[in-house]
């Protein structure tokens, strides 16, 4: 997956225009791999909306945003 760096601006928001694709865009870089909850390590769960991960053995929630510091809150 390409990352942004060494982008220019208008290139980063023609690629991202919004939050809804910020966070997709993010929900794809952290789970390229597939999920693993952070709480409990297993890897079955399902996206739900809003981009964030349901996890079937312990019901977190994770977003797609936690672990960005320098988003804030999206």
């Amino acid at each position: 997956m390409e990352q942004f760096e060494g982008k220019n601006i208008l290139n980063f928001v023609k690629e991202l225009p919004n939050d809804d694709a910020c966070k997709a865009y993010l929900a794809k870089y952290k789970w390229q791999d597939g999920f693993v909850c952070p709480k409990c390590c297993s890897n079955r769960g399902c996206m739900k909306k809003d981009y964030k991960y349901h996890c079937y053995s312990c019901h977190h929630v994770e977003s797609a945003t936690v672990g960005f510091p320098f988003l804030g809150h999206l």
